[in-house]
């Protein structure tokens, strides 16, 4: 069976392509294509696009989608901590380290983040620097606007 695909509003200004298998989310980027028009197809792309309508009427505090996840070990359980992250809770690369059993990791959480396949769903722009402010995102960046949707607004 061949992925379908779909392109959901966000109340940000932007868009999310999500690709299901059928049976897993296997990507979701942000993007500035335009919505696909017309429910989709596919049952998991549908339920998909009811939390994400429910997200954007702050109904969600979280997302519950069988994730495609394929990483190392570390990877993994920093994806899965992040992803588990409810609407408006903040943890530091430092918090998500010691969460996964490696407290001295800050910098590869950092990284795995960077690398996670699924925007929104694996949320990292929940986690910010000790210092309580987003590293690594300008003035006007997807990560910042959704912490504002959110009620957040960091320095």
């Amino acid at each position: 069976m061949s992925n379908a695909a779909v392109r959901l509003a966000l109340p940000i200004g932007c868009r999310l392509l999500v690709e299901s298998d059928g049976e897993r989310i296997v990507r979701s980027e942000f993007t500035g294509d335009a919505a696909t028009r017309g429910a989709p197809r596919d049952a998991l792309l549908r339920e998909t696009s009811a939390q994400v309508r429910a997200y954007g009427a702050r109904r969600l505090r979280r997302f519950d989608l069988p994730l495609a996840l394929d990483g190392t070990g570390f990877q993994l359980a920093v994806w899965s901590f992040v992803a588990a992250l409810a609407v408006g809770e903040l943890v530091s690369y430092g918090d998500v380290a010691r969460a996964v059993g490696a407290p001295r990791s800050h910098r590869g959480v950092a990284a795995a983040m960077g690398r996670t396949p699924h925007d929104l769903f694996v949320p990292a722009h929940r986690v910010i620097g000790a210092d309580g402010r987003i590293k690594g995102a300008g003035p006007n960046s997807v990560r910042r606007r959704l912490l504002a949707f959110e009620g957040i607004v960091l320095p």
